[in-house]
């Protein structure tokens, strides 16, 4: 089955804005300028509709374009870019590694409307809106903590970690019971459960429970939430974990064949990796256990750091 995929990037070497290709059966097709906007590190596409952070002549913030690479419509609310945008329904939320801001925005009738901005703390380095039941969870790196919020970004508490761990990027499961969270300057996986959100295992993510060697990135969950990959920066490896009663283990740690995977995305039993330093696209077919395979696939896509499809 044909999908498009559109790659978020930076635009600080060679990239002029969001990327689109085709990806079948392994293959990617030559990539396309879709929009072009500075800085789109960060991007959501939801029937037909591409929300992206991004930097503007009077500032920075969040811009949405339709199926065309149009612009529909533009919204700058802070001076440094968001990293994170997440989209569910109307609602758009970001996050700002840089001021430690968490917004709330609302998209009506094509029109961007600023509804709330809350700042943890300047530098907290938040990384991520994850979306649980009626909340949202924001991981702040440099805090060590997971900042709970309700979905009008009124504070709620928030998850502690292990001194100098950097939380970054989570998943939940699809019953809402447990979040999987990777820890940056760690390199681990957490497995919590939300039910009393106690941490029940730690797992190192790199072969011989190496660590400190940080940026751990991007995680990622299979449909049927039987493995969780994860990409790892400064090692330029892709990590496989079986995932056995919410109990990891790591069964492969593979190289991504190129520089910097900031971000990656599952497409079926294809693993697409954004290599931001190597200007390129890999895709990997999934074997059966869910290890990684020889790739199938490479394109040259400039300063990507975002996968997505619908």
């Amino acid at each position: 089955m044909e999908k498009t995929v559109y790659a978020g990037t930076y635009t600080g070497r060679k990239s002029e804005g969001i990327y689109s290709f085709t990806f079948c059966d392994g293959k990617l097709s030559d990539p396309q300028l879709f929009a072009g906007v500075k800085n789109p590190k960060y991007i959501s596409v939801d029937h037909g509709i591409i929300t992206a952070v991004a930097d503007f002549s009077h500032g920075s913030g969040v811009a949405v374009f339709n199926g065309k690479g149009e612009i529909i419509d533009q919204i700058a609310f802070e001076e440094r870019t968001s990293c994170h945008v997440a989209v569910d329904g109307n609602d758009i939320y970001t996050a700002n590694y840089h001021t430690g801001t968490v917004t709330h925005l609302i998209s009506e009738d094509g029109k961007l409307r600023l509804i709330r901005s809350e700042q943890i703390q300047d530098g907290a380095g938040c990384h991520q809106v994850i979306f649980w039941k009626d909340c949202v969870l924001v991981p702040c790196l440099f805090l060590d903590r997971v900042a709970i919020f309700d979905r009008d970004l009124n504070y709620k508490g928030s998850l502690k970690f292990g001194n100098g761990s950097g939380p970054r990027h989570g998943v939940i499961t699809q019953d809402g019971e447990y979040l999987y969270l990777v820890t940056e300057l760690s390199n681990q996986l957490y497995v919590i459960h939300t039910g009393d959100w106690k941490v029940e295992s730690v797992t190192c993510l790199l072969p011989n429970d190496e660590k400190q060697v940080r940026d751990t990135s991007a995680i990622h969950m299979s449909k049927d939430e039987k493995y969780v990959y994860v990409s790892t920066r400064t090692k330029n490896v892709i990590s496989v974990l079986e995932m056995k009663d919410h109990q990891p283990t790591l069964i492969q740690c593979v190289s991504c064949l190129g520089n910097h995977p900031r971000d990656f995305m599952l497409v079926g039993q294809y693993l697409l990796c954004a290599n931001r330093n190597s200007d390129e696209i890999v895709s990997f077919p999934i074997h059966e256990d869910g290890t990684l395979g020889k790739p199938a696939s490479k394109i040259s896509v400039p300063e990507a750091v975002c996968l997505v499809a619908e």
